[in-house]
């Protein structure tokens, strides 16, 4: 069986990567300049070459030498083998007196790239499919898995969780992933958040009430902007009769507009108020909705400060 693990940067199935197995692996992007990463046999650089070709890259300054197998004066020291740390100079963390060398771990390795780059021993041209449906670099590492047929995947380091830059990748790694398993191929992601989630209508009982409270929140705001525009409205009758309210005749009419306004505008502000605790509903709701290793810290504390008393 031709089997390929791909390995991502989330170090949430870190410990669980089968690096001692004969299975190739691909990874992505800087991963290489991780101390993490044992071993690797493909890596996806997808990005156009001003990308990955320029000189402040955060993650790995000499990640342009590493693609080019070049060793030389360092990117981020610029040769002088020293930086700086709270104001205090330290070695480069980059290289060795002002000098990169280029890792053992790079010879030989294939680099999968958007164009053909003479620079770049082990290049390859990434091939696409016709309109093109690839929202991340995982997405391009599944679809050339199974444009040359192989037959089992296993993913690591691949979240897309909600709430992080990534959450918008999600959708196309999950159609590749079909698309893959549709193709006959074993497709998995030991311990990971993708692939994962309640059975809807058998242990998910909640979403539908959910969906409830997001329809009762649609028809409010309807409702409130109906009542806004009323309230308007009723102002402006109010401060038209407002200079004669203190003609007999005018004064009785002037009263009603004043209570008829009064109470368009408690309507405004009671509509507001509902909705706002719908909000705060859904909120507790998407909160105990997690469990288990799905709950992030960004989710607990947005549990923890949700606000619970009125106002």
């Amino acid at each position: 069986m031709t089997k390929i693990v791909m390995v991502g940067m989330n170090p949430r199935t870190r410990a669980a990567i089968p690096w001692d197995s004969d299975e190739k692996i691909w990874t992505l992007n800087e991963a290489p300049a991780k101390d993490w990463l044992k071993r690797y046999d493909v890596l996806f650089q997808i990005h156009p070459r001003w990308d990955w070709d320029r000189p402040n890259n955060i993650s790995d300054p000499n990640h342009p030498l590493y693609i080019k197998a070049q060793s030389g004066q360092c990117l981020y020291c610029k040769g002088e083998g020293k930086a700086y740390n709270e104001g205090k100079e330290v070695p480069c963390p980059f290289c060795e007196y002002g000098v990169y060398t280029v890792p053992q771990h790079r010879e030989g390795k294939t680099i999968i790239m958007q164009d053909m780059n003479e620079d770049a021993p082990g290049c390859l041209k990434m091939p696409l499919p016709e309109n093109p449906y690839l929202t991340s670099t995982l997405a391009h590492m599944l679809f050339y898995a199974i444009l040359h047929k192989y037959e089992s995947i296993e993913l690591y380091g691949f979240e897309a969780e909600s709430g992080t830059e990534y959450a918008h990748q999600r959708a196309c790694i999950e159609y590749w992933i079909g698309y893959g398993r549709g193709m006959g191929m074993s497709i998995t992601a030991p311990g990971s958040g993708l692939l994962t989630g309640k059975h809807y209508a058998y242990e998910d009982f909640d979403q539908g009430y959910r969906s409830r409270l997001e329809m009762r929140k649609r028809t409010l705001q309807e409702n409130l902007n109906a009542a806004e525009v009323a309230a308007v409205k009723s102002e402006g009758h109010l401060e038209a009769l407002t200079p004669f309210q203190k003609i007999k005749a005018i004064t009785p009419v002037w009263e009603a507009a004043y209570d008829d306004h009064f109470r368009k505008k408690n309507m405004v502000s009671f509509i507001r108020g509902t909705i706002k605790e719908l909000d705060n509903a859904i909120a507790i709701l998407d909160g105990y909705r997690l469990d288990g290793d799905t709950a992030k810290e960004t989710d607990v504390r947005r549990l923890i400060e949700t606000h619970y008393g009125l106002g």
